[in-house]
C-alpha cells in the first residue's frame, strides 16, 4: 500500500481516538488555556488538525509522485467526510448541553439542521460516485469539494477552540461576542460552498444518473421479453 493511503486510513483511524477522548468526563468538564477551551476539545482540535494536514499530504503527495489510485479517490473523500462528520456531531451535542447549562441563554453555533444539511449534501455525492463504480467509473474529488472540506475542519477547529459553556466553580462563561460573530460568518461560509459544491457535483454528474436509468429501462425490456418467450 503507498504513502498516501496509508495517511487516509490513519485519517479514518483518528474517529475511535476522537470519540474515546470526547468519552472521557473530566476532560470535558476542565478547561485548559482559557475558559471555554475544554482539555477534550483541545485534544480533538488538534487530532482533526492532524487529519486535515494528512488529507492535504496525501493529495500533495499522490500527484508529485504520480501514484493516484481508484482505492485513493474513492476511500479520500469518505475518510473527509467521516472525520468531519465526526467533529459536526460532538459540535451539535455540545451545544445542546450548552442550553441545557446556560438555562436556554447559551449562544448557539452548530445545531441539527446544520448538521442534516451537511449530511444530506455527502449522501447524495456518496451515492453518485457508488453508481458511477457499479458503471465501472471512479469520480474524483472537485475543487469546489476540496474547499467545502477545508472550510469545514476550519469551522470545526474554530469552534472546538472555544464554542463550548463553560462552568468553573459555579460561574458561567459564555462565548465571546467578537468570537460568536466570527464563528457564525465560517458557519454561513461553510454551508454555503457546501450546498454549491453539492449542486455542481449533481450537474456535472448527472449522466451516471441517466446511465443508470438507461440501463434499468433496458433491464425491464430484457425481463419483459423473456416473460413473452
Amino acid at each position: 500500500m503507498n504513502l498516501p493511503n496509508k495517511l487516509t486510513i490513519f485519517r479514518i483511524l483518528l474517529i475511535p481516538v476522537i470519540m474515546l477522548v470526547y468519552s472521557i468526563r473530566p476532560l470535558r468538564e476542565n478547561y485548559i488555556l482559557w475558559y471555554n477551551l475544554s482539555q477534550a476539545n483541545f485534544i480533538i482540535l488538534l487530532l482533526i488538525f492532524i487529519g486535515a494536514l494528512t488529507d492535504f499530504l496525501d493529495g500533495y503527495i499522490a500527484r508529485r509522485d504520480n501514484i493516484v489510485t481508484n482505492f485513493g479517490k474513492f476511500l479520500d473523500p469518505i475518510a473527509d467526510k467521516l472525520l468531519t462528520f465526526t467533529g459536526f456531531i460532538i459540535l451539535m451535542e455540545q451545544n445542546a448541553n450548552n442550553q441545557v447549562i446556560s438555562g436556554g441563554t447559551a449562544s448557539t453555533l452548530i445545531t441539527w439542521w446544520m448538521v442534516l444539511i451537511i449530511f444530506a449534501r455527502e449522501i447524495m455525492v456518496t451515492g453518485i460516485r457508488l453508481l458511477a463504480i457499479e458503471q465501472g467509473r471512479v469520480i474524483a474529488a472537485s475543487p469546489y469539494g476540496k474547499f467545502k472540506t477545508t472550510l469545514q475542519f476550519i469551522t470545526i477547529i474554530f469552534i472546538l477552540a472555544g464554542g463550548a459553556v463553560m462552568v468553573v466553580e459555579g460561574k458561567l462563561y459564555n462565548i465571546n461576542i467578537v468570537y460568536e460573530v466570527i464563528a457564525k460568518i465560517l458557519i454561513i461560509a461553510m454551508l454555503a460552498i457546501t450546498i454549491f459544491s453539492g449542486y455542481d457535483y449533481l450537474a456535472k454528474n448527472k449522466d451516471v444518473l441517466k446511465e443508470t436509468n438507461k440501463k434499468i429501462k433496458t433491464k425491464k425490456v430484457k425481463q419483459e421479453k423473456n416473460k413473452n418467450k
